[in-house]
């Protein structure tokens, strides 16, 4: 399963009314506020990283990474569009499965989350 699958399938399930959207793989500005916010000092900064989707309610965005091993990895980051962010921010989800995705979105989508 794909992250489109996932969206597709919630899209289907709750309409047009469901609140993430996948991000054009040329656009780069999702990533590049993130760089910002975590920091040069953050494990994910210096890695390939691509950011997938975006919630629509909300400053969360679906970014996808390669663990050590080689193996995708999914993070959802609230961004809080600062520079300046105490320690612990931007927070963060950690997926290791899309399915975990999913649920994660629908959760938020209905509230629940």
């Amino acid at each position: 399963m794909t992250t489109k699958v996932v969206i597709d399938e919630l899209f289907q399930k709750y309409g047009e009314d469901f609140n993430w959207y996948m991000l054009p793989f040329t656009n780069t500005s999702f990533v590049d506020e993130l760089k910002a916010e975590i920091g040069e000092n953050h494990f994910l900064y210096n890695q390939k990283i691509y950011a997938v989707a975006k919630c629509e309610s909300n400053d969360e965005v679906l970014y996808m990474a390669e663990n050590e091993d080689g193996v995708e990895v999914s993070y959802i980051f609230h961004l809080t569009y600062s520079k300046e962010n105490t320690s612990g921010y931007p927070k963060y989800n950690k997926f290791t499965e899309i399915s975990e995705v999913k649920e994660y979105m629908e959760q938020c989508y209905l509230g629940e989350g």
